[in-house]
Protein backbone atom coordinates (compact mmCIF):
# COMPACT_ATOMS: atom_id res chain seq x y z
CA UNK A 1 0.00 0.00 0.00
CA UNK A 2 1.56 3.24 -0.91
CA UNK A 3 1.51 6.53 0.72
CA UNK A 4 1.22 10.13 0.12
CA UNK A 5 5.20 11.41 0.14
CA UNK A 6 5.90 13.63 2.28
CA UNK A 7 7.89 17.00 2.37
CA UNK A 8 11.18 15.62 1.81
CA UNK A 9 9.60 13.16 -0.97
CA UNK A 10 9.49 10.09 0.39
CA UNK A 11 7.11 8.23 1.77
CA UNK A 12 5.88 9.05 4.67
CA UNK A 13 4.38 6.55 6.94
CA UNK A 14 1.27 7.92 8.45
CA UNK A 15 1.30 9.07 11.51
CA UNK A 16 -1.66 7.45 14.38
CA UNK A 17 -4.73 9.11 13.87
CA UNK A 18 -5.45 11.44 16.35
CA UNK A 19 -8.78 13.59 17.50
CA UNK A 20 -7.97 16.10 15.04
CA UNK A 21 -7.65 13.46 11.95
CA UNK A 22 -10.55 11.94 10.78
CA UNK A 23 -9.63 11.40 7.29
CA UNK A 24 -8.36 8.17 8.18
CA UNK A 25 -10.39 5.43 7.93
CA UNK A 26 -9.85 2.98 10.87
CA UNK A 27 -6.99 0.35 9.63
CA UNK A 28 -8.37 0.21 5.65
CA UNK A 29 -10.79 -2.14 4.94
CA UNK A 30 -9.82 -4.47 7.97
CA UNK A 31 -13.21 -4.69 10.31
CA UNK A 32 -12.35 -4.12 14.19
CA UNK A 33 -11.45 -6.70 16.24
CA UNK A 34 -15.12 -7.29 17.63
CA UNK A 35 -15.98 -8.74 13.95
CA UNK A 36 -14.67 -11.88 15.38
CA UNK A 37 -16.20 -14.10 17.87
CA UNK A 38 -14.14 -13.86 21.41
CA UNK A 39 -13.49 -17.51 22.78
CA UNK A 40 -15.99 -19.18 24.56
CA UNK A 41 -18.14 -16.48 25.98
CA UNK A 42 -15.15 -14.42 27.50
CA UNK A 43 -15.60 -10.64 27.71
CA UNK A 44 -13.35 -8.12 25.69
CA UNK A 45 -9.68 -7.18 27.95
CA UNK A 46 -10.39 -4.13 29.39
CA UNK A 47 -7.38 -2.84 28.97
CA UNK A 48 -7.35 -1.98 25.16
CA UNK A 49 -10.61 -0.21 24.46
CA UNK A 50 -11.90 -0.01 20.89
CA UNK A 51 -11.16 2.98 18.85
CA UNK A 52 -14.97 4.39 19.31
CA UNK A 53 -13.24 7.85 20.32
CA UNK A 54 -12.67 7.96 16.03
CA UNK A 55 -15.74 8.59 14.30
CA UNK A 56 -15.66 6.33 11.25
CA UNK A 57 -15.56 7.44 7.77
CA UNK A 58 -18.57 8.36 6.44
CA UNK A 59 -17.25 7.60 2.54
CA UNK A 60 -16.14 3.85 3.97
CA UNK A 61 -18.81 1.82 5.19
CA UNK A 62 -18.04 -1.35 7.51
CA UNK A 63 -17.97 -4.08 5.54
CA UNK A 64 -21.13 -5.58 5.10
CA UNK A 65 -19.79 -9.28 5.18
CA UNK A 66 -18.42 -9.05 8.92
CA UNK A 67 -21.62 -7.30 10.43
CA UNK A 68 -20.59 -6.03 14.13
CA UNK A 69 -21.30 -8.49 17.28
CA UNK A 70 -24.75 -7.08 18.17
CA UNK A 71 -24.45 -9.36 21.17
CA UNK A 72 -21.70 -8.18 22.77
CA UNK A 73 -21.82 -4.96 25.19
CA UNK A 74 -19.54 -1.84 24.68
CA UNK A 75 -17.29 -1.89 27.62
CA UNK A 76 -18.88 0.02 30.24
CA UNK A 77 -19.36 -1.69 33.44
CA UNK A 78 -18.71 -5.28 31.82
CA UNK A 79 -21.80 -7.36 32.18
CA UNK A 80 -21.48 -11.08 31.25
CA UNK A 81 -21.84 -11.31 28.06
CA UNK A 82 -25.02 -12.45 26.72
CA UNK A 83 -23.83 -15.07 24.48
CA UNK A 84 -22.20 -16.53 26.93
CA UNK A 85 -25.05 -16.98 29.27
CA UNK A 86 -27.32 -18.20 26.62
CA UNK A 87 -25.31 -20.20 24.72
CA UNK A 88 -24.72 -22.61 27.34
CA UNK A 89 -26.81 -23.81 29.71
CA UNK A 90 -26.37 -23.46 33.44
CA UNK A 91 -25.70 -27.00 35.16
CA UNK A 92 -29.10 -26.67 36.43
CA UNK A 93 -30.72 -27.42 32.95
CA UNK A 94 -29.39 -30.91 32.79
CA UNK A 95 -31.10 -33.49 34.72
CA UNK A 96 -29.51 -35.42 37.83
CA UNK A 97 -27.81 -38.49 36.39
CA UNK A 98 -29.48 -42.09 37.70
CA UNK A 99 -26.33 -43.48 39.02
CA UNK A 100 -26.42 -46.96 39.42
CA UNK A 101 -26.84 -49.23 42.57
CA UNK A 102 -24.30 -50.94 44.30
CA UNK A 103 -24.48 -54.14 41.67
CA UNK A 104 -23.71 -52.12 38.74
CA UNK A 105 -25.59 -51.66 35.62
CA UNK A 106 -28.98 -49.44 34.76
CA UNK A 107 -31.08 -48.22 37.67
CA UNK A 108 -33.81 -51.47 38.75
CA UNK A 109 -37.36 -50.55 38.17
CA UNK A 110 -39.04 -51.68 41.84
CA UNK A 111 -39.81 -55.30 42.22
CA UNK A 112 -42.87 -56.46 42.38
CA UNK A 113 -42.26 -58.66 45.48
CA UNK A 114 -39.68 -56.87 47.14
CA UNK A 115 -40.76 -54.01 49.92
CA UNK A 116 -38.89 -51.55 50.63
CA UNK A 117 -40.22 -50.44 54.11
CA UNK A 118 -43.52 -51.18 56.04
CA UNK A 119 -45.83 -49.34 54.24
CA UNK A 120 -44.23 -50.44 50.78
CA UNK A 121 -45.01 -53.89 52.61
CA UNK A 122 -48.47 -53.23 52.69
CA UNK A 123 -48.24 -52.33 48.81
CA UNK A 124 -47.09 -55.09 47.78
CA UNK A 125 -49.64 -57.55 50.03
CA UNK A 126 -52.60 -55.68 48.50
CA UNK A 127 -50.47 -55.91 44.65
CA UNK A 128 -50.20 -59.36 45.07
CA UNK A 129 -54.18 -60.17 45.90
CA UNK A 130 -55.49 -57.90 42.95
CA UNK A 131 -53.10 -59.19 40.90
CA UNK A 132 -53.36 -63.14 41.70
CA UNK A 133 -56.95 -63.75 43.57
CA UNK A 134 -58.77 -66.05 40.97
CA UNK A 135 -55.87 -68.19 40.87
CA UNK A 136 -55.67 -68.34 44.44
CA UNK A 137 -59.51 -68.38 45.07
CA UNK A 138 -59.70 -71.71 43.15
CA UNK A 139 -56.82 -72.93 45.26
CA UNK A 140 -58.25 -71.83 48.83
CA UNK A 141 -61.41 -73.81 47.44
CA UNK A 142 -59.89 -76.93 45.95
CA UNK A 143 -58.09 -77.75 49.41
CA UNK A 144 -60.31 -76.18 51.68
CA UNK A 145 -63.63 -78.23 50.75
CA UNK A 146 -62.14 -81.44 51.52
CA UNK A 147 -60.86 -79.74 55.01
CA UNK A 148 -64.79 -78.81 55.18
CA UNK A 149 -65.93 -82.80 54.60
CA UNK A 150 -63.38 -84.56 56.60
CA UNK A 151 -64.15 -81.87 59.53
CA UNK A 152 -67.79 -83.22 58.98
CA UNK A 153 -66.93 -86.92 59.27
CA UNK A 154 -65.16 -86.12 62.51
CA UNK A 155 -68.20 -84.18 63.83
CA UNK A 156 -70.51 -87.06 63.22
CA UNK A 157 -67.42 -89.38 64.56
CA UNK A 158 -67.17 -87.50 67.51
CA UNK A 159 -71.23 -87.46 68.44
CA UNK A 160 -71.55 -91.54 67.40
CA UNK A 161 -68.34 -92.23 69.98
CA UNK A 162 -70.03 -90.38 72.84
CA UNK A 163 -73.33 -92.46 72.52
CA UNK A 164 -71.62 -95.54 72.66
CA UNK A 165 -68.88 -97.28 74.27
CA UNK A 166 -65.42 -96.31 75.14
CA UNK A 167 -63.75 -98.23 72.32
CA UNK A 168 -66.19 -95.43 70.56
CA UNK A 169 -63.80 -92.85 71.86
CA UNK A 170 -60.39 -94.14 71.40
CA UNK A 171 -61.97 -94.24 67.89
CA UNK A 172 -62.99 -90.97 67.65
CA UNK A 173 -59.54 -89.41 69.17
CA UNK A 174 -57.80 -91.37 66.57
CA UNK A 175 -60.26 -90.10 63.78
CA UNK A 176 -59.95 -86.56 65.23
CA UNK A 177 -55.87 -86.92 65.26
CA UNK A 178 -55.98 -88.09 61.25
CA UNK A 179 -58.66 -85.64 60.32
CA UNK A 180 -56.31 -83.09 62.30
CA UNK A 181 -53.12 -84.38 59.91
CA UNK A 182 -55.23 -84.37 56.72
CA UNK A 183 -56.59 -80.42 57.47
CA UNK A 184 -52.57 -79.37 57.90
CA UNK A 185 -51.80 -80.97 54.44
CA UNK A 186 -54.28 -79.29 53.27
CA UNK A 187 -53.44 -76.11 54.03
CA UNK A 188 -49.76 -76.71 53.43
CA UNK A 189 -50.07 -77.70 50.04
CA UNK A 190 -52.45 -74.26 49.16
CA UNK A 191 -49.66 -72.61 50.62
CA UNK A 192 -47.29 -74.22 48.47
CA UNK A 193 -49.25 -74.15 45.83
CA UNK A 194 -50.10 -70.23 46.24
CA UNK A 195 -46.29 -69.24 46.73
CA UNK A 196 -45.58 -70.81 43.17
CA UNK A 197 -48.62 -68.67 41.12
CA UNK A 198 -47.74 -65.43 42.93
CA UNK A 199 -44.14 -65.91 42.18
CA UNK A 200 -44.72 -66.65 38.60
CA UNK A 201 -47.47 -64.27 38.11
CA UNK A 202 -45.64 -61.17 39.98
CA UNK A 203 -42.91 -62.42 36.44
CA UNK A 204 -45.60 -61.86 34.87
CA UNK A 205 -45.45 -65.68 33.71
CA UNK A 206 -48.66 -67.68 32.76
CA UNK A 207 -49.85 -70.02 35.40
CA UNK A 208 -53.09 -71.74 36.46
CA UNK A 209 -54.32 -73.23 39.86
CA UNK A 210 -53.96 -76.68 38.94
CA UNK A 211 -50.43 -76.43 37.27
CA UNK A 212 -49.52 -74.62 41.00
CA UNK A 213 -51.20 -77.92 42.81
CA UNK A 214 -49.07 -80.18 40.91
CA UNK A 215 -45.91 -78.50 41.57
CA UNK A 216 -47.15 -78.04 45.39
CA UNK A 217 -47.98 -82.27 45.68
CA UNK A 218 -44.27 -82.76 44.51
CA UNK A 219 -42.83 -80.61 47.81
CA UNK A 220 -45.41 -82.41 49.57
CA UNK A 221 -43.54 -84.57 51.86
CA UNK A 222 -41.07 -81.49 53.11
CA UNK A 223 -44.01 -79.18 53.58
CA UNK A 224 -45.81 -81.70 55.56
CA UNK A 225 -43.22 -82.67 57.56
CA UNK A 226 -41.30 -79.66 58.01
CA UNK A 227 -44.92 -78.29 58.54
CA UNK A 228 -45.22 -80.53 61.60
CA UNK A 229 -41.63 -80.18 62.96
CA UNK A 230 -42.86 -76.30 63.20
CA UNK A 231 -46.54 -76.86 64.78
CA UNK A 232 -45.05 -78.94 67.65
CA UNK A 233 -42.04 -76.60 68.53
CA UNK A 234 -44.14 -73.58 68.74
CA UNK A 235 -47.33 -75.85 70.53
CA UNK A 236 -44.40 -76.67 72.92
CA UNK A 237 -42.98 -73.04 73.17
CA UNK A 238 -46.13 -71.51 74.02
CA UNK A 239 -46.61 -74.55 76.79
CA UNK A 240 -43.63 -74.30 78.30
CA UNK A 241 -42.89 -70.52 78.04
CA UNK A 242 -45.42 -68.03 76.14
CA UNK A 243 -42.35 -65.88 74.55
CA UNK A 244 -40.36 -68.90 72.55
CA UNK A 245 -43.57 -70.04 71.73
CA UNK A 246 -44.29 -66.26 69.58
CA UNK A 247 -40.70 -66.46 68.32
CA UNK A 248 -40.85 -69.33 67.08
CA UNK A 249 -44.44 -68.47 65.68
CA UNK A 250 -42.80 -65.73 63.71
CA UNK A 251 -40.09 -67.38 62.16
CA UNK A 252 -42.00 -70.28 60.45
CA UNK A 253 -44.48 -68.15 59.61
CA UNK A 254 -42.14 -65.53 57.73
CA UNK A 255 -40.52 -67.96 56.32
CA UNK A 256 -40.96 -71.68 56.74
CA UNK A 257 -42.95 -71.96 53.38
CA UNK A 258 -40.76 -69.89 51.48
CA UNK A 259 -37.37 -72.09 52.56
CA UNK A 260 -38.47 -75.01 51.72
CA UNK A 261 -40.74 -74.14 48.05
CA UNK A 262 -37.69 -71.94 46.74
CA UNK A 263 -34.19 -73.00 48.48
CA UNK A 264 -34.73 -76.32 49.16
CA UNK A 265 -33.95 -76.00 52.42
CA UNK A 266 -34.67 -77.01 56.03
CA UNK A 267 -35.99 -75.61 59.23
CA UNK A 268 -32.34 -74.28 60.32
CA UNK A 269 -32.42 -71.60 57.85
CA UNK A 270 -35.57 -69.89 58.86
CA UNK A 271 -33.18 -68.86 61.91
CA UNK A 272 -30.71 -67.22 60.01
CA UNK A 273 -33.10 -65.44 57.48
CA UNK A 274 -35.43 -64.07 59.85
CA UNK A 275 -33.04 -63.12 62.59
CA UNK A 276 -31.11 -60.36 61.47
CA UNK A 277 -34.84 -58.77 60.77
CA UNK A 278 -36.93 -59.95 63.31
CA UNK A 279 -38.27 -56.93 64.82
CA UNK A 280 -39.54 -55.16 61.88
CA UNK A 281 -40.61 -58.84 60.43
CA UNK A 282 -42.65 -59.30 63.93
CA UNK A 283 -44.36 -55.54 63.43
CA UNK A 284 -45.26 -56.38 59.86
CA UNK A 285 -47.07 -59.87 60.86
CA UNK A 286 -48.73 -58.52 64.18
CA UNK A 287 -50.77 -55.82 61.80
CA UNK A 288 -51.73 -58.03 59.16
CA UNK A 289 -53.08 -60.68 61.93
CA UNK A 290 -54.90 -57.76 64.24
CA UNK A 291 -56.45 -56.71 60.30
CA UNK A 292 -57.36 -59.94 60.20
CA UNK A 293 -59.09 -60.75 63.62
CA UNK A 294 -60.90 -57.32 63.16
CA UNK A 295 -62.10 -58.05 59.66
CA UNK A 296 -63.25 -61.44 60.59
CA UNK A 297 -64.57 -60.23 64.12
CA UNK A 298 -66.84 -58.02 61.56
CA UNK A 299 -67.79 -60.68 59.73
CA UNK A 300 -68.93 -62.97 62.17
CA UNK A 301 -70.72 -60.72 63.76
CA UNK A 302 -72.53 -59.96 60.60
CA UNK A 303 -73.38 -63.49 59.97
CA UNK A 304 -74.79 -64.25 63.94
CA UNK A 305 -77.23 -61.39 63.43
CA UNK A 306 -79.26 -63.66 61.15
CA UNK A 307 -77.71 -66.80 61.59
CA UNK A 308 -78.07 -69.84 64.61
CA UNK A 309 -75.01 -69.92 66.49
CA UNK A 310 -72.99 -73.04 66.09
CA UNK A 311 -75.19 -73.84 62.89
CA UNK A 312 -73.99 -75.45 59.66
CA UNK A 313 -74.75 -72.55 57.96
CA UNK A 314 -72.92 -70.21 59.95
CA UNK A 315 -69.88 -72.11 59.49
CA UNK A 316 -70.07 -72.29 55.78
CA UNK A 317 -70.57 -68.61 55.49
CA UNK A 318 -67.95 -67.88 57.79
CA UNK A 319 -65.68 -69.50 55.78
CA UNK A 320 -66.92 -68.47 52.38
CA UNK A 321 -66.53 -64.80 53.82
CA UNK A 322 -63.56 -64.84 55.39
CA UNK A 323 -61.39 -66.33 51.87
CA UNK A 324 -59.81 -62.56 51.48
CA UNK A 325 -57.73 -63.40 55.08
CA UNK A 326 -56.73 -66.51 53.45
CA UNK A 327 -55.67 -64.99 50.17
CA UNK A 328 -54.22 -62.02 51.27
CA UNK A 329 -51.91 -64.48 53.54
CA UNK A 330 -50.63 -65.92 50.67
CA UNK A 331 -48.88 -62.59 49.74
CA UNK A 332 -48.23 -61.96 53.25
CA UNK A 333 -45.76 -64.77 52.85
CA UNK A 334 -44.39 -64.19 49.65
CA UNK A 335 -43.58 -60.58 50.02
CA UNK A 336 -41.83 -61.01 53.77
CA UNK A 337 -39.75 -63.89 52.71
CA UNK A 338 -38.78 -62.00 49.33
CA UNK A 339 -37.91 -58.92 51.48
CA UNK A 340 -35.76 -61.22 54.06
CA UNK A 341 -34.06 -62.40 51.26
CA UNK A 342 -33.71 -58.99 49.76
CA UNK A 343 -32.03 -58.25 52.89
CA UNK A 344 -29.77 -60.05 53.24
CA UNK A 345 -28.75 -60.31 49.47
CA UNK A 346 -29.65 -56.87 47.46
CA UNK A 347 -28.80 -59.27 44.20
CA UNK A 348 -32.08 -61.13 45.41
CA UNK A 349 -35.53 -60.44 43.64
CA UNK A 350 -38.11 -61.71 41.89
CA UNK A 351 -36.19 -63.11 39.24
CA UNK A 352 -34.15 -64.52 41.10
CA UNK A 353 -37.39 -66.47 43.24
CA UNK A 354 -38.84 -68.07 39.79
CA UNK A 355 -35.84 -69.35 38.64
CA UNK A 356 -35.11 -71.07 42.59
CA UNK A 357 -38.90 -72.33 42.59
CA UNK A 358 -38.55 -73.71 38.66
CA UNK A 359 -35.87 -76.11 39.18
Amino acid sequence: MSYPPGDDGDQARPQQPGPNDPGYPQQGGYPQQGGYPQQGGYPQQGGYPQQGGYPQQGGYPQQGGYPQQGGYPQQGGYPPPAGYQGGYPQQGGYPPPAYPGPGGGAPALPDPLVAADFGDWWTKVIAVLGRSWQPLLIIQLATALPALIIGALVAWAIAAAAAGSGGGAVLAFIGVGLSLIIVVAASLLAQGASIYVVTRQAAEQPVSAGEALSFAASRALPLLGWGIVAGILVVVGLILLVIPGIYLGVVFAASLTGVIMYERAGIGRTFELVNPQFWPTLGRLITFAIAAWVYSLVIGLIIGSFTEQGSAVQGILTNILTLPVSLASAGVAVVTYASLRNKENPQVGTPTLVQEIQR
